[in-house]
C-alpha cells in the first residue's frame, strides 16, 4: 500500500503539472533552499560564545517547524491524496493512513525541510564525534515529528473549520502570520543583538524546551556527555511523533467513515430597535457577522491583524504603534468587507422584486457594518492610547478615526456593487473557510481607497488650526458615507439584473456577450488545443503580457509598499507627531535638513512602482477584455 500510493501521488503531481504549477514548484522550491541555506548559515559561522550556535539554530528551527504547522493554514496543504478520495474503496483504515503517511514525506517541501534540519549535524560537528553520531537519527526524527505534526494539525483544522472556533482560530492564526510579516522589521535590534550576544538565557531554555528543539538538546547532550540527556530527548522524539501518527491515524479513519453533518436550521427574531426597513436589514449584517462563518472569520482576522501589528513594537520597547490599533482594525475590516453582495449571492433578486429595497439595503448594510465596526475601532483606540504611557496624538486620533470610519462605510458598499467576486449561495457552501471571494486585488484596492478617504482629513490637520482636524473628520466621514453610498445605490438600481445573472453564471455580462458573439476557435485535426491560461493570470489580464512585465506587475505591486508606506508615510507622520524611533528608517538616520527631502523621495518611488505596474496591469486587462 505504501508504494501504491507513492506512486499515485508522483502520477498525479505529473499529470497535473501545468505552467503556472511548475512555475510555483519552482519558485517555492527555490525560496525554500535559500532560507535552508540560512539555516546552515547559521548552525555553521563563527560565533564568540559557543552557546550561541546552538540558541540561533533552535531559534531557527522552531521558526521552520512553525511555517510547517501554520503554512497551511495560510496557503493550503497538500491535497494531491486526500484520505475522502478512497471512501468507496475497501481498505483499512490502518494501511490507508501509514501510506498516506509515508506519501506524505514525498515532495519538495519535506526533502527543503531534510536539508535545513541537517544544521543539526553541522553543528554536532563542533562538538565532537559522539554528537555527531547523535545527529544522523535526530534529524531523522525531527523531520518526521514535523511532517506528521504538521498533518496533524492541519486535519484537526479542517475538522474544527465549520465552526465559530475554528473560523476565530484560523483568522488569528493567518493574521498573526501577515501582521509580524509587515511589523516584524521593528524587532531588527534584538535581531541583531541576539547576533553579537546570543540570546538570554530564559528564551534559549525555552527554545530548547519545545520540541522543535528536542533533537538539537540530543545533539548538545551527546557532546557534554550527558547519555540520560540523549536517551530523553530521543526518546521523547519518538513518542510524539508516534502520537502524531497515532492521531492522524485516528482522524483519517474519521474522514473515511463518517459522513458530514447537514447541521440545522438557525430561527431568530429581530430586536425592538429594528422596525424600519434601513435598521431590519443592519439588524440581518449584525446576525450574519456572528453565524456566518466567513463573515466572522474575517472579523477575527482584522481583529488578530490590528493587535498584533500594533502590539509587536513592544518587544523593541516602543510604544508609537499603541494609538494606531483601532485605525488598523478599521482599514482591515474595510478590505475584508467589499463582497457583501457577493456572499449573499442570487439573493439580489429580492432588490430587484421590491421597490426601493437597493435604498434601504444599501443604507441597512452601511450601517450595520458601522455597528459591527465602530465600537471595538474606539475602544482599540482608546485603551491602548491610554496605556501607551506616552504622548498620544489625540488631535490626530479624533481626526482620523470618524474620518475612516465614515469613508469606509462609503467605499465598502460602492466596492461591493461595482466589483462583486460571485460566490456560492450561503446554503449551497460546504462551510469550508476557503471558500471566501477577497482576491488579492479587491484587498488591495480597498485599502487604497479607504485610506485615500482620509485625506481631506489630513490636509485640514496638517494646514489648517487646531480645530479644523476635529472637525473635518466627522464632516467629510458623514458626507463620504452619505455620497458614496448613494452612488451605489443608483449603480444597484441600474445594474441590479446584470449583477444576478453574473452571480448565477460567474461571467461579467458584457465579457459573456462578447464571448457568445465570437466564432468558435478553429483548431487542425491532429493537433492539440492550446493551453488555458493560469486562472489567476487571466483573470488579472496578464495571460497575454510578455513575461518580463507580468514580473514587473507582481514585483511592482508587491515591494511598492517599502518605500511607500514604510520609508515613507511611517516616518512622516512620526516626525509630525514627535514620536520619533528610528529602527530601519534610513530618513530618520539623515541630518534633520534631508530627513523630509529622502521622505519625499521615498514616497515618490513608491507612487511610481505602484502607479506604473497597476497601469500595466490594467492595461493588459482592458486589452484581453477586448479581444475577449
Amino acid at each position: 500500500m505504501v508504494g501504491v500510493l507513492i506512486r499515485m501521488k508522483l502520477a498525479v503531481q505529473r499529470n497535473s503539472l501545468t505552467r503556472a504549477t511548475a512555475a510555483r514548484m519552482i519558485v517555492g522550491g527555490a525560496a525554500g533552499l535559500a532560507l535552508a541555506a540560512a539555516v546552515l548559515f547559521l548552525a555553521g559561522r563563527g560565533y564568540p560564545h559557543a552557546a550561541q550556535r546552538v540558541d540561533l539554530l533552535g531559534a531557527a528551527l522552531a521558526v521552520w517547524t512553525a511555517g510547517w504547522l501554520l503554512g497551511p493554514v495560510l496557503f493550503g496543504g497538500d491535497t494531491t491524496l486526500r484520505p475522502e478520495h478512497f471512501a468507496l474503496h475497501a481498505l483499512r483504515p490502518r494501511a490507508l493512513a501509514t501510506g498516506l503517511a509515508a506519501a506524505a514525506f514525498v515532495g519538495v517541501a519535506p526533502a527543503v525541510t531534510l536539508i535545513a534540519l541537517s544544521g543539526l549535524v553541522v553543528v554536532a560537528v563542533h562538538l565532537g564525534p559522539a554528537a555527531v553520531a547523535v545527529a544522523a537519527p535526530a534529524t531523522v526524527l525531527q523531520l518526521a515529528f514535523t511532517v506528521l505534526c504538521s498533518r496533524l494539525v492541519t486535519t484537526v483544522l479542517g475538522q474544527v473549520a465549520r465552526s465559530r472556533t475554528g473560523a476565530a482560530l484560523a483568522a488569528f492564526t493567518s493574521s498573526a502570520i501577515l501582521a509580524a510579516l509587515h511589523s516584524g522589521w521593528i524587532l531588527e535590534p534584538l535581531v541583531r543583538a541576539a547576533l553579537e550576544d546570543g540570546l538570554p538565557r530564559p528564551a534559549a531554555a525555552w527554545l530548547r524546551g519545545l520540541p522543535s528543539g528536542w533533537g538539537l538538546s540530543a545533539v548538545e547532550a551527546a557532546g557534554r556527555g550527558d547519555r540520560p540527556g540523549v536517551l530523553a530527548a530521543l526518546a521523547g522524539l519518538a513518542l510524539l511523533t508516534a502520537a502524531c501518527a497515532y492521531g492522524w491515524a485516528l482522524l483519517t479513519r474519521r474522514q473515511v467513515t463518517t459522513r458530514p453533518s447537514g447541521g440545522r436550521a438557525a430561527t431568530a427574531t429581530l430586536g425592538r430597535w429594528a422596525r424600519g426597513p434601513v435598521t431590519a436589514v443592519a439588524a440581518r449584517e449584525l446576525r450574519t457577522c456572528t453565524r456566518d462563518l466567513q463573515r466572522f472569520h474575517f472579523v477575527c482576522f482584522a481583529l488578530g491583524y490590528a493587535l498584533v501589528f500594533c502590539l509587536l513594537p513592544l518587544a523593541a520597547g516602543s510604544t508609537d504603534f499603541l494609538p494606531w490599533t483601532g485605525l488598523v482594525f478599521a482599514l482591515w475590516m474595510s478590505a475584508v468587507s467589499a463582497n457583501l453582495y457577493g456572499e449573499d449571492g442570487t439573493e439580489l433578486w429580492g432588490k430587484i422584486m421590491i421597490p426601493g429595497a437597493a435604498r434601504h439595503d444599501v443604507r441597512g448594510r452601511q450601517l450595520g457594518w458601522l455597528l459591527v465596526t465602530a465600537p471595538p475601532t474606539v475602544l482599540l483606540t482608546l485603551v491602548p492610547a491610554a496605556l501607551s504611557g506616552g504622548s498620544v496624538p489625540w488631535l490626530w486620533l479624533a481626526t482620523f478615526v470618524p474620518a475612516l470610519l465614515g469613508g469606509a462605510a462609503g467605499v465598502t458598499v460602492l466596492v461591493s456593487v461595482l466589483r462583486p467576486v460571485p460566490l456560492r449561495d450561503p446554503h449551497r457552501r460546504t462551510g469550508g473557510l476557503l471558500e471566501n471571494g477577497t482576491d488579492f486585488t479587491q484587498v488591495l484596492l480597498m485599502l487604497l481607497l479607504t485610506a485615500a478617504t482620509a485625506a481631506p482629513a489630513l490636509l485640514a490637520v496638517r494646514f489648517g488650526p487646531a480645530w479644523a482636524g476635529p472637525v473635518a473628520g466627522p464632516v467629510s466621514g458623514a458626507l463620504l458615507t452619505w455620497l458614496l453610498g448613494r452612488v451605489a445605490v443608483i449603480r444597484l438600481r441600474r445594474t441590479a439584473p446584470e449583477l444576478l445573472q453574473h452571480f448565477r453564471t460567474g461571467t461579467p455580462p458584457a465579457r459573456r456577450r462578447r464571448v457568445r458573439a465570437a466564432p468558435p476557435p478553429l483548431v487542425p485535426a491532429g493537433l492539440p488545443a492550446l493551453p488555458r491560461p493560469a486562472p489567476v493570470l487571466a483573470r488579472l489580464g496578464l495571460d497575454t503580457a510578455p513575461v518580463g512585465q507580468r514580473i514587473y506587475v507582481v514585483v511592482g505591486m508587491t515591494l511598492c509598499w517599502v518605500p511607500l508606506v514604510a520609508q515613507g508615510v511611517v516616518p512622516a507622520v512620526m516626525l509630525a507627531t514627535g514620536h520619533v524611533h528610528r529602527s530601519w528608517f534610513l530618513a530618520l538616520y539623515l541630518p534633520p535638513a534631508l530627513r523630509r527631502p529622502a521622505i519625499t523621495a521615498m514616497i515618490a518611488l513608491g507612487l511610481a512602482l505602484l502607479i506604473t505596474s497597476l497601469g500595466t496591469g490594467l492595461y493588459h486587462l482592458a486589452r484581453s477584455r477586448h479581444r475577449r
